[in-house]
């Protein structure tokens, strides 16, 4: 799906985690869905979804699954519903997903969509990821200020997170079809000017944090007792108490020899990036034979929308699908990362050999791959 109006090269050059963009007439015809399919979807207990209302600087949450009566009591004004991830059920959403290739794809996360009547918003906020929001119905208002982080005041006994401090410095009305960039951490107000339906794709960075954490496990699980600290002539030359220059400087190279390991790196990465955002939701299997028979009789193969693909060409290919790994030829990973949906013709020919063959075998069993009617009839 093509962005309108968009010049991609100026966009990453001067914008892309830099400073907002507003893109009007990004999308031609962007009613992908209407309220009414997003409430009945907050309906379904796999869907996590949200209320956010206020009254009278009162805030409060309320989770789903939701019934239909839920609907029914709410007012007329100041309210928001939000859903996450409704690209693993809204097949239109999956392609708009694909207009932002121009970023890595294992950078993406989901597709929130927010619903508010006039008045609706969840206040003044920062995120730490990057945003798109693209206007469905109606029209909503957005202020953005200044620059925020961890240590940015909140306000205190709120049901949400609303910062305390919040100057605008700009102001943009968004109709339908108009799109927004925020970069993370920008600060940022949207209010419902009238009943409106927003898009808001954001994008996966996990924080320094996470990857100290994350691959010093990963090391660990390489390192024996037997790898230890052993003194250099330069160390045995300092002053007895001394922990020496020398001994700080041959600690440092022993920790980046294993923590800063390549491979660990790689496989952590790759995991992490690809871990479904609700793991515990079923896919679907099938019986592996039953597909790969199959693949000669159907025209496409399909991604599953919940499902996550990369790969790294370290040391031989790994392919990484939903936080595992799996060592397969080149082009056979580049096709299943790259395509949301791939001739089966072509994936036959991509098998390369029996490891391949195996790993496509796993991914029908998983529900990672299957055929647009179902692979489970």
């Amino acid at each position: 799906m093509k962005i309108n109006n968009f010049d991609m090269d100026l966009f990453l050059a001067d914008y892309w985690q830099k400073k907002p963009l507003v893109v009007r007439n990004a999308f031609s015809e962007p009613f992908w869905l209407d309220p009414d399919d997003l409430a009945g979807l907050s309906l379904e207990a796999d869907a996590e979804s949200r209320i956010i209302s206020q009254e009278e600087n009162v805030w409060k949450v309320e989770h789903g699954p939701f019934d239909e009566s839920t609907y029914s009591r709410l007012p007329e004004k100041n309210w928001t519903l939000l859903v996450q991830a409704v690209d693993q059920w809204v097949p239109q959403l999956q392609q708009l997903m694909s207009g932002f290739n121009f970023l890595p794809s294992w950078r993406l996360d989901d597709v929130m969509v927010s619903y508010a009547p006039v008045g609706g918003t969840v206040s003044q906020h920062f995120d730490f990821f990057d945003v798109f929001l693209i206007q469905g119905e109606g029209s909503r208002k957005w202020q953005i200020g200044g620059v925020c982080d961890s240590s940015s005041e909140l306000l205190p006994d709120t049901a949400v997170q609303i910062l305390k401090d919040f100057e605008p410095a700009l102001e943009f009305v968004l109709q339908p079809g108009d799109m927004l960039y925020i970069p993370a951490k920008h600060s940022h107000l949207g209010v419902s000017v009238q009943d409106s339906l927003t898009y808001s794709i954001g994008f996966r960075a996990p924080s320094i944090r996470d990857m100290v954490d994350g691959i010093a496990t990963k090391a660990l699980e390489s390192l024996t007792e037997d790898e230890r600290y052993m003194d250099s002539t330069e160390s045995l030359s300092a002053l007895t108490g001394e922990i020496s220059e020398a001994t700080l400087n041959e600690v440092q190279e022993m920790l980046t020899r294993k923590l800063l390991n390549r491979s660990a790196i790689s496989s952590w990465l790759g995991q992490y990036v690809t871990e479904r955002k609700y793991p515990d939701l079923e896919l679907g299997s099938a019986e592996d034979a039953v597909c790969l028979e199959r693949l000669s009789e159907e025209a496409f193969v399909y991604r599953h929308a919940a499902s996550r693909y990369a790969y790294t060409n370290e040391c031989g290919c790994t392919l990484f699908v939903d936080g595992q790994s799996y060592k397969v030829d080149l082009v056979l990973a580049e096709l299943l990362s790259n395509n949301a949906s791939i001739d089966s013709t072509v994936l036959l020919d991509a098998i390369n050999d029996a490891s391949d063959r195996k790993v496509v075998e796993v991914l029908f069993q998983n529900g990672a791959l299957t055929f647009d009617d179902g692979c489970d009839e």
